[in-house]
This record gives structure tokens, C-alpha cells and sequence, in this order.
């Protein structure tokens, strides 16, 4: 039981299988209102047919009466044949060969009877025919009722005739017996049962082997997609092999792919370079702490000691804590606090914090705000000016200029443009300079006053603000860096 609940189970969660039960509804949705359009139209037809022929008949004795004598033979076979709707103008294809008794009553005015056909009392017990207003009205009447299990169709009408030059009014009541039509309608609704029963299985099958067939390529994709590993991220799925539509999911999975790859070297890469930042403080802690204990030191000497330790602790220190908020950058649920404050202000703090510093290196310091108002993080701001500074001066040449612009763009932004006249980058390197632990210069890679970080941050806060960062620069001539930040209250 339980195995048989899993499969069941399993068929409706497929998507072969839900599409096919959707396919069997829309069937049966459509077969059962095509089936009732033509039951329907078949029925109303059949009523029109049925009336026309009561009317034809009330019609054709009333024609017999105003050239015949009341009474005589021709009257009794009148009123006693069978009548075919192919006799009539009115004939149906659908039923041309079924007879269908018409039984006439005739009475006179004071409702005595002068003539019926054989088999009318059978049918007339216990009914009431239709009544006609008054005997000068050329109206027929018709009625449908059902009487001991048949069902009739009932018609009244008054007739004129004339007999030994006296003028008479007939009363004309005449049955249609409908059984033949019923049994007729009977079978035709079952045919129709049937067609919707056997067309909804053949459509249910029929769209559970197209929906398998039409999905094959999707699961000859997963087959592709299994062997992938974390250790074959190189690997594509091919998304030109595929059905137009299962193409732009291999396409979107092949994409993934690209950055998942590209995100494991980076990852790879990162781990490497941290791995080789801590590895040079720790062993120079530990260089140094084996040398002094190697034979006994003065009180100096061990000084030296823990204040080139402390040093390189210092520097550890300093990378955790970028790590750390690169790691905070990325998370995007931290939020910053953005105030409305003058770049003019901001530019002659971190001028008058690196003043000192830039004239130990012979290096002039510009700024200008141009009295603009920026709507950021103030203490973040800064830290990407002391971020672009601090480079600046270390890769710049004595006599050489630093400056900071601000200007405001057409599109409501502040551009900030950070430039100097040092070594500069080279173009292999410019794609490179905002990944972490990278140094365009290799010379400086054991610079204990840089991580490595310094760029990372800033693209991360610039990121965090919404705003791009841009970089162009030439070798021995200078580099310019621009950031743009949206300013919108």
C-alpha cells in the first residue's frame, strides 16, 4: 500500500504527469462543452421538426376541410397514416427512416366526437390538450406533456367546413408521439458519454507520452548537469544542442556555472594570498623570538624583540579587522547611516590628517569641493579618501601632486576624482587592482604599511552606497580614480 501511495505520489509531482492530468481537463473541458453545443442543437431541432410536423398535419386537415364533406373514407386514412419527416419540408437528416404516429380527435363545436384515429384513446387518458382562445382564432396550439411513462406532443386548433351547404366548426386535436425520438436522443447521449470518456483517456495517454517524449532533452540535460562537480566547474552544458526553450535554462546554468567558477578561483586565489600575508608576520615573530632565545639576550635586545613583535602583530591586527569589514560590506543586509555634509570639509580633514606625512615625501596635497553637498556615510566617506591617499603617497614621486575634485554630473550624481603623479599601473594590472591582496607593484608585496585591502574596501563601500568606482592610469604619468555616487535624499 505504502509503495503504491509513493508512486502515485510520484506521478502527480512530475511535471509530465501534471501536465498530462492538465491536458486531459483542457480535453475534457472542450469535449464536454462541444458535446453539449451538439446535444443541445440536436434536441432544439428535433423539438423545431416535431412542432413542424404537428403544424403540417393541423395544417393539411384544415386544407381537407374547406374542399371536403365532413365524413368519409379519405378523412379515415387521413388520420390514421404514419408520417415521415421526409414527407414534410422540414426533414432531418439525423432520423430520416423513423416513423412517427400523428393521432387525430375531431370533435364538433359542443365537443362530441365525430372521429378518431384507431389509437388515439390509448394515449388521450388522463391529458388535456392545449385550449385555443376562441373558434375564429387560426391559431395552433402545442403543448408537451407526459402521460403514463410516454411523452407526447399535444396540438388543439379550430377548423371550418361546410356540410350540406350548413357551415361547421371542427375542434382538431392531434398527438405526436415522441418515444421514437427519445430512444434516438437516449442513444445519442450515451454516444456522446462514451466519446467524452474514451476521448479523455486517449488525450491523458497521449499527453503523458508527448509530455515525456517533448521533455527527453530536459532529462538527458540533467544527466549533463550530474556530472558536473565542484571540482569540473570548467565544464559546460552546451545550451546550442537544445530545444530553443530548455536553451535558455542551459544557458542561465552555464552562466551560473562561469560564476561559480570564477568565484572558486577567486576563493581559491584569496585563501592562497591569506595564507601567505599571515605567514610572513608570523614567521618574522617567530624568526626573531628563536634568535633572541638562542643564547641569553640583554634587557635591550629583548626589547627590540617585543617591539618588532608588537609590529607585526599590529599589521595582523589591521588585516582582521578589513577582513572583517569586507566580510560586513558584502552582506546585504548592513545598512549605513547616510547624513547630508560639505566635501569641502571632509577633503581639508583627511589633508591636514596626511599633511604631515605627504611633505615627509616632498608631496603637495590639492583639494576642492566646490561647495557641494554629498548625502552619504560620512565616516565611510572618509575612509575611502585615507584609503586613496594613503596609496597615493606611498606610490607616488617626490615633487608630485595629489588632488581631490568634486564636481556634480546632469544626472543628479557627485563625482569624485582622486588623482596623482606617481608611478602609476600597468594595463595588465588595472583589471586586477580592486581584488584583495593584490598589488600591482610586485616590489612592495612585503610592504608592512599596506595589506593589500586598501582598494577592496573601497570598491565594497562604493557598492554599498549604490555608486561605480573607475580607474585609468599610465606608467611613470599618474593614476585618476573617479567615484560617483547617487545623490538622492
Amino acid at each position: 500500500m505504502p509503495l503504491n501511495n509513493e508512486k502515485s505520489k510520484s506521478i502527480f509531482n512530475s511535471l509530465a504527469g501534471k501536465l498530462a492530468i492538465l491536458y486531459a481537463i483542457t480535453t475534457f473541458s472542450v469535449l464536454l462543452i462541444a458535446s453539449g453545443v451538439l446535444y443541445w442543437s440536436v434536441l432544439d431541432h428535433l423539438q423545431r421538426e416535431h412542432q413542424n410536423l404537428l403544424i403540417t398535419k393541423i395544417s393539411d386537415l384544415r386544407q381537407y376541410f374547406k374542399t371536403s364533406s365532413l365524413l368519409n373514407e379519405k378523412l379515415n386514412d387521413l388520420i390514421n397514416v404514419q408520417e415521415h419527416h421526409t414527407h414534410i419540408p422540414h426533414s432531418s437528416a439525423i432520423h430520416p427512416g423513423i416513423p412517427h404516429h400523428v393521432l387525430v380527435r375531431i370533435l364538433n363545436e359542443q365537443d362530441d366526437l365525430l372521429v378518431e384515429s384507431a389509437t388515439f384513446s390509448l394515449f388521450a387518458k388522463n391529458i388535456e390538450f392545449p385550449a385555443v382562445s376562441h373558434q375564429d382564432s387560426p391559431n395552433i396550439e402545442i403543448s408537451r406533456v407526459n402521460a403514463s411513462d410516454k411523452l407526447l406532443l399535444l396540438g388543439s386548433a379550430w377548423a371550418n367546413t361546410s356540410h350540406n351547404d350548413q357551415q361547421f366548426t371542427l375542434k382538431l386535436q392531434v398527438i405526436l408521439e415522441l418515444a421514437p425520438d427519445e430512444a434516438l436522443l437516449s442513444e445519442y447521449q450515451n454516444m456522446l458519454i462514451a466519446v467524452l470518456f474514451f476521448g479523455v483517456l486517449a488525450s491523458a495517454l497521449a499527453g503523458f507520452w508527448v509530455t515525456r517524449r517533448g521533455l527527453r532533452p530536459l532529462r538527458q540535460m540533467t544527466q549533463a548537469i550530474q556530472t558536473i562537480s565542484a571540482q569540473q566547474l570548467s565544464e559546460r552544458v552546451d545550451s546550442e544542442q537544445w530545444p530553443r526553450e530548455i536553451s535558455l535554462l542551459a544557458k542561465a546554468f552555464d552562466d551560473m556555472l562561469g560564476r561559480l567558477d570564477h568565484s572558486f578561483s577567486q576563493l581559491s586565489q584569496f585563501s592562497a594570498d591569506l595564507a601567505h600575508e599571515l605567514r610572513t608576520p608570523v614567521n618574522n615573530i617567530m624568526g626573531e623570538a628563536e634568535v633572541v632565545l638562542s643564547r641569553d639576550r640583554n634587557a635591550e635586545e629583548y626589547q627590540q624583540t617585543l617591539e618588532s613583535s608588537i609590529e607585526e602583530c599590529s599589521r595582523i591586527a589591521r588585516m582582521i579587522d578589513e577582513l572583517l569589514f569586507l566580510a560586513r560590506a558584502e552582506n546585504p543586509k548592513t545598512e549605513i547611516t547616510r547624513t547630508l555634509f560639505n566635501i569641502d570639509d571632509e577633503f581639508l580633514l583627511i589633508k591636514d590628517f596626511y599633511e604631515g606625512l605627504a611633505t615627509e615625501h616632498d608631496i603637495k596635497i590639492e583639494c576642492n569641493g566646490n561647495q557641494l553637498k554629498l548625502f552619504a556615510d560620512s565616516s565611510l566617506f572618509r575612509r575611502i579618501l585615507s584609503n586613496l591617499i594613503s596609496n597615493a603617497i606611498r606610490y607616488s614621486k617626490p615633487k608630485g601632486i595629489i588632488s581631490l575634485v568634486a564636481h556634480s554630473t546632469s544626472n543628479q550624481s557627485i563625482k569624485i576624482i582622486v588623482s596623482d603623479t606617481g608611478i602609476g599601473i600597468s594595463e595588465e594590472c588595472l583589471p586586477h587592482i580592486f581584488d584583495r591582496f593584490f598589488r600591482a607593484d610586485k616590489s612592495r608585496h612585503n610592504d608592512k604599511q599596506g595589506s593589500g585591502l586598501g582598494l577592496a574596501i573601497v570598491k565594497s563601500i562604493m557598492e554599498m552606497h549604490g555608486g561605480e568606482i573607475s580607474v585609468s592610469s599610465q606608467l611613470n604619468q599618474g593614476t585618476q580614480i573617479e567615484l560617483s555616487f547617487p545623490n538622492h535624499h
